[in-house]
């Protein structure tokens, strides 16, 4: 189950939610952008100081674990199918129309960064999830797009209901000794049905209640007062940085300076911190 977002008292947890969100920006686009390693890995230390900082290391440890799955596929299935570089590690045998299919050091290298940046992609989608306050950002988003934002922030609203329901739902049925795995098909379809209709009825008894609260709310009836989180100064310097850090990525990618060859041989990753 993906984790629900819980406020903290960190630093993190207490900036603005436009601040948060360029700094997400940032990560996200350096580790589109940066090719080198070493770029990569600066990048890894910055993450792991902000989760650690806002104290999420146990909600980021699900989207880690998904990470490391998908990022050990890339580096066990690049290798198989790319076949360049000059230093050959493993001599493989010869299949007919693929060739010769040896494992190269140089493959190895590019499957490993390559998972390694879709590591830090989901890392950071993970980070977010865990530092962006919800209704913060969808109460920003709004000045732009009301009715999406609405919708989006109920969806939000619904989502760990749900999912505490149906384990409830689950529990009930394993109590009652009711069987939901084995036989055929049309088995575990007649098992599950009472669980699906059980969690669509609760979904709309849900939904209405949450119609009759903004009713008696007075949602519609025109703007009202509100309180907004003021921008203060940490969130002016963390803004700043995040800028800073999307430019300088944005440039090193443009300067080909976050580039890195892999083929026919490894670059000399320093070569993107020299002039």
């Amino acid at each position: 189950m993906l984790p629900v977002y819980r406020q903290k008292d960190t630093l993190v947890h207490g900036l603005h939610p436009l601040t948060s969100l360029l700094l997400i920006a940032c990560m996200l686009a350096a580790a589109l952008l940066l090719d080198n390693p070493l770029h990569l890995a600066l990048l890894a230390a910055g993450m792991l100081s902000l989760v650690l900082t806002a104290e999420v290391a146990r909600e980021c440890a699900v989207f880690l674990r998904l990470g490391l799955f998908m990022a050990a596929l890339v580096l066990l299935i690049n290798p198989l199918v790319n076949h360049q570089g000059t230093h050959v590690l493993v001599y493989g045998p010869r299949v007919p129309a693929l060739g010769r299919l040896d494992i190269t050091l140089e493959a190895l290298a590019y499957g490993a960064v390559s998972g390694f940046r879709l590591l830090l992609v989901v890392a950071v989608f993970g980070l977010a999830g865990t530092i962006l306050n919800p209704d913060e950002l969808l109460s920003l988003l709004s000045r732009f797009s009301f009715r999406t934002s609405l919708s989006a922030a109920l969806a939000v609203r619904l989502y760990p209901s749900m999912v505490a329901e149906a384990r409830e739902i689950r529990e009930v049925q394993l109590a009652r000794g009711e069987r939901l795995r084995g036989g055929g098909r049309w088995e575990r379809a007649r098992a599950h049905f009472p669980f699906w209709m059980a969690l669509f009825q609760g979904s709309l008894d849900r939904a209405a209640c949450i119609a009759e609260s903004m009713s008696a709310r007075g949602f519609g009836r025109g703007k009202a007062t509100r309180r907004r989180r003021p921008f203060r100064g940490r969130d002016a310097v963390f803004a700043a940085l995040s800028l800073l850090g999307l430019a300088g990525a944005v440039f090193l990618a443009a300067g080909g300076k976050g580039d890195y060859g892999f083929f026919p041989t490894l670059e000399n990753p320093l070569r993107g911190f020299t002039p």
